[in-house]
């Protein structure tokens, strides 16, 4: 059994893959599983897969069709045999010691998953990013007092600590266990739900703070910053995910995070489309209808105001009270 999996779920990467599987064969822990997903990408992607694959004997590759990231990720995570398990997106790559200092830690602490701290890429620039919350150890005590309040949504309409997927390690009997894969369904934003499930089924973690071990390579023209038609059908599916998961839970309220929630990729929707090419004739028919969807009314329904800045709070009202004319004459001016 290798001590680390490493699943890498790879499409229409061809300019960036060689510098990202070159940074995990490069791996100071040797002990390693490296397990290439080509997702029926259309480029050379699959060719370089199967030459990497020649030259590194610890290097698994899967040619399935197109079924997207979340499909990917699970084909890896089906045959994955380490102990732990580590995902790195195609188009990013990772420090030399990443995985060694990682697995040292999980060991030593005993936790279901370890945190890192990332890099931010964005053409010659590279930020250094890291989350509120302290670092060290988290028991479910602490999981409960300060992960809880903030799993899904944080009360300012923004993701909370636990999100992306890429830049933590997670033990792979305790996924196995709690029955823990990605959701195919969701195609967008799909490690919210899967860091939501992992945060409130975990009994300890370790977030390694400082620790800048991921090379996250920004793209401002993604999937998340731009119009996606079906993007809203997704997005509501996932809520109705979360809601299955976590409306009137036992151990914790999180009503609450749920509707912050849906507010959040209203925004987020509504925002891209807006952006888009499309006419304002064809915005506007689509925000009010967006704006008339049962579970964003839900969400709105009763809803307090959170307590943000008032630009913030003046957007909420608009949208819920459905007035998507005046929404779009307030972007078009702060654009």
């Amino acid at each position: 059994m290798p001590k680390v999996s490493i699943i890498v779920p790879i499409y229409k990467v061809e300019k960036y893959l060689r510098q990202c599987i070159d940074s995990i064969i490069n791996q100071s822990l040797k002990d390693i599983e490296i397990i290439l997903v080509d997702d029926g990408s259309p480029d050379n992607c699959p060719k370089i897969c199967d030459e990497y694959k020649k030259i590194d004997s610890r290097i698994k590759v899967i040619h399935k069709k197109n079924g997207g990231l979340s499909s990917a990720r699970n084909a890896g995570m089906k045959i994955a045999t380490g102990e732990y398990i580590g995902f790195v997106d195609s188009d990013d790559y990772i420090e030399h010691d990443m995985y060694e200092k990682m697995y040292s830690t999980a060991k030593e602490y005993d936790v279901d998953f370890v945190m890192s701290d990332y890099y931010k890429v964005y053409k010659s620039n590279k930020t250094e990013v890291s989350t509120i919350i302290e670092g060290g150890i988290y028991d479910k005590n602490k999981i409960k007092n300060i992960i809880y309040p903030q799993l899904i949504m944080k009360e300012n309409i923004d993701y909370g600590p636990l999100l992306a997927v890429w830049h933590c390690l997670y033990k792979n009997s305790f996924l196995n266990k709690n029955n823990i894969y990605f959701d195919e369904v969701v195609k967008y934003s799909e490690d919210n739900l899967f860091s939501s499930i992992v945060g409130y089924k975990s009994d300890r973690f370790y977030y390694m703070k400082g620790s800048y071990f991921y090379n996250y390579r920004y793209n401002p023209n993604s999937i998340s910053t731009t119009y996606k038609e079906d993007s809203l059908n997704v997005y509501v599916e996932m809520n109705n995910r979360l809601y299955d998961e976590f409306y009137d839970c036992e151990e914790y309220n999180f009503n609450r995070q749920l509707k912050l929630h849906m507010i959040y990729y209203t925004f987020n929707y509504i925002n891209r489309l807006i952006g888009s090419s499309l006419t304002s004739k064809e915005k506007y028919k689509k925000i009010k209808n967006t704006l008339r969807n049962k579970q964003i009314r839900k969400a709105f329904n009763k809803l307090t105001i959170p307590d943000v800045n008032l630009k913030l709070k003046l957007c909420i009202l608009m949208l819920k009270y459905k007035m998507a004319f005046t929404y779009m004459i307030i972007k078009a001016k702060s654009a």
